[in-house]
């Protein structure tokens, strides 16, 4: 490993740290399918712009936190983040918008 690859991984242990959650493996899923990285959720955890309760529909004891263009559902208890989400002014997007398609 290199210089750069070791701050990096070092850097991404700090941010793990700091937001003290972990991503499900649909979260991985859904933050790949929309443009977003590793960095980026954790981001929106650990320094959120907004958080509020979720609806009912994503289960008891979760919390939505929003960052920049990023929403995560993330389960309280165990600290997992549940789900990614693209935050937009439209209530749903799934495989509609991704964060190029915002952007253009």
């Amino acid at each position: 490993m290199n210089r750069r690859q070791a701050r990096r991984a070092r850097a991404l242990d700090r941010l793990s740290s700091t937001a003290n959650a972990i991503l499900s493996p649909h979260a991985e899923h859904r933050a790949a399918e929309l443009g977003f990285s590793r960095d980026e959720v954790l981001q929106c955890v650990a320094r959120p712009e907004q958080t509020y309760c979720s609806p009912r529909r994503y289960g008891p004891d979760r919390r939505v936190y929003q960052r920049g263009p990023v929403a995560i559902v993330l389960h309280e208890g165990s600290r997992t983040v549940i789900t990614v989400l693209l935050r937009t002014p439209r209530e749903w997007t799934h495989d509609i918008d991704s964060r190029r398609t915002l952007a253009s």
